[in-house]
């Protein structure tokens, strides 16, 4: 992916963004690769990723029609949509129950992402826990970097998946033993060298 590909990542949330709060539909939080780059991962992404409460799920969707996006997956948990014009990345919805968002909005942080625009970002635990999920999907595309964005953000938020008992629980519920066994065995491996 070019530098111009992940330009226009980038305009198209600074732009979903701000029309958003505009409209005064701040019950959205970044996800995704743009929130792992928000928390200093430097990495390029193909696609703009928010997760919302189910309650505004048809108001996300009106939102991004009238700006010129087309469903074209959905189910009760996430929404798919891309640009009519093919002119600007697609954008994903993750919808969760009122319960999820409220444990995801409490920890949420405001991070500036250029141009006076600032949004809430899912807290980087929560990012990471999202991360693993992928990982062990079977729907994942392969060449997705999920693996990566969970080592890389454990190393630069200073967590400790072999010492810190609520990281490691984390790293369990979400993607087992087998992947908390090669997180630990991937960050010691990089405090050696």
């Amino acid at each position: 992916m070019g530098e111009s590909e992940n330009n226009l990542v980038r305009e198209t949330l600074l732009f979903l963004t701000e029309e958003a709060q505009k409209l005064e539909m701040n019950e959205f939080l970044l996800i995704g690769g743009n929130a792992v780059i928000a928390y200093g991962v430097p990495r390029f992404t193909r696609d703009v990723d928010f997760v919302i409460p189910e309650r505004v799920k048809n108001v996300w969707r009106s939102f991004l029609e009238d700006l010129g996006f087309q469903l074209i997956h959905g189910t009760q948990a996430f929404l798919q949509f891309e640009d009519q014009e093919n002119s600007k990345p697609r954008v994903d919805l993750m919808v969760v129950d009122e319960n999820t968002w409220e444990k995801l909005n409490a920890r949420a942080y405001v991070l500036e992402l250029g141009e006076s625009i600032s949004a809430e970002v899912a807290a980087p635990d929560h990012i990471i826990a999202m991360k693993l999920a992928a990982c062990q999907s079977p729907h994942r595309r392969s060449d997705a970097i999920d693996w990566s964005d969970v080592v890389e953000l454990t190393i630069r938020r200073g967590f400790d998946p072999e010492n810190d008992q609520e990281f490691s629980d984390l790293v369990l519920r979400y993607g087992g033993e087998l992947l908390l066994g090669k997180l630990v065995d991937e960050i010691n491996s990089r405090k050696e060298s």
